[in-house]
């Protein structure tokens, strides 16, 4: 691990959660700080907040065991892998078909975070992208954003901090509606250098048997490149994929990927 990027506060709380995962009997405070070489002060200090998030539970002698919590984000990390594993092929095959950068993301908080994704084309603008962006200005985003009920989504622009910005990014409620009527006719979403000056992204939802959105497929590369290959063409295939992954979604059930 690169200690200069760690938060080891947060490295602490994990490697508690394993130690405890590592125990099938129930472990308490003084047990865990000595095994793991840590200040008991801090472990009471971190187990508490654990136990307020659920992660854990403790019985009436004060021992622990992991939480609900747990259970509730293993399911949904579980079925995340497996749709980034149907995922694969598709996501591969239609790069390939198309030249460019495909990606598969779900929404992770307030963000859009790329779970699964194959490169296309070379390109610097795709290839210094972080797999994790805010909503208002990622294509992939703004499918979760148009999906959400009217009270979620001014409580959304209500609250959100810009920290993306270009002179096409469109921050408040106000603007995103101005598209969100189009975005849920043609059951896709663009991003025109709103993320980054000079590139592009299409995204198509994938959704469940309850119309749900659970994640979203994309396409990105340089805005020049695609327009000249045909955005109209590059988002036939991408619906085409979409609506390929969506059909197995379906058949496997999964739950919303929110």
């Amino acid at each position: 691990m690169d200690s200069s990027n760690s938060i080891v506060m947060i490295e602490r709380a994990f490697d508690i959660l394993n130690y405890i995962y590592d125990h099938e009997k129930h472990v308490g405070v003084s047990q865990i700080a000595r095994d793991l070489e840590l200040p008991k002060a801090n472990v009471y200090r971190i187990l508490n907040t654990l136990h307020q998030m659920n992660a854990v539970e403790k019985d009436d002698d004060e021992q622990y065991v992991l939480g609900r919590l747990l259970i509730k984000l293993g399911n949904k990390a579980r079925n995340n892998f497996e749709l980034s594993q149907i995922a694969t092929p598709v996501l591969s095959k239609l790069s390939e078909a198309i030249g460019e950068s495909t990606n598969l993301g779900i929404m992770y908080g307030e963000s859009i975070l790329t779970v699964q994704g194959f490169e296309g084309e070379a390109s610097t603008l795709v290839s210094k992208l972080v797999p994790i962006a805010p909503l208002y200005c990622s294509s992939m985003g703004k499918l979760y954003l148009a999906h959400m009920p009217q009270t979620e989504l001014e409580a959304y622009f209500k609250g959100l901090k810009v920290t993306i910005e270009t002179v096409n990014t469109q921050s408040t409620l106000e603007g995103f509606l101005k598209h969100r009527e189009g975005i849920l006719k043609e059951n896709v979403a663009y991003d025109l250098e709103e993320y980054e000056y000079g590139l592009a992204c299409i995204a198509a939802p994938i959704v469940n048997s309850k119309g749900t959105v659970i994640a979203a497929i994309s396409i990105s590369g340089p805005r020049s490149r695609l327009e000249r290959k045909g955005m109209g063409m590059l988002t036939d295939h991408l619906k085409d994929a979409a609506k390929v992954l969506t059909e197995m979604s379906k058949y496997m059930d999964y739950g919303a990927g929110r």
